[in-house]
């Protein structure tokens, strides 16, 4: 049985708004990893990790929050069609 892939646009789509804030080397960075991303853990944690590192950058409110947001669209990420 071949497993089904995951649709992780909404995802990128996210994590893309938050590059948007952040500096031109931090944004070449981490756009690369963005697009790059094929929905493994390994990949998932790395970019969990840089976001911690980028601090209140990544959102106006609590950045606890944008990782609770980000987090549950990686898990809740729909099936392809």
């Amino acid at each position: 049985m071949v497993p089904m892939e995951k649709d992780f646009e909404p995802l990128k789509t996210r994590l893309r708004e938050i590059n948007e804030r952040l500096d031109s080397d931090e944004q070449a960075y981490f756009g690369a990893l963005i697009d790059n991303f094929s929905g493994s853990t390994s990949e998932f944690q790395r970019i969990m990790r840089d976001l911690g590192k980028f601090g209140s950058k990544i959102g106006d409110g609590s950045k606890f929050e944008v990782y609770r947001e980000v987090q549950h669209l990686f898990h809740k990420a729909p099936l392809k069609e």
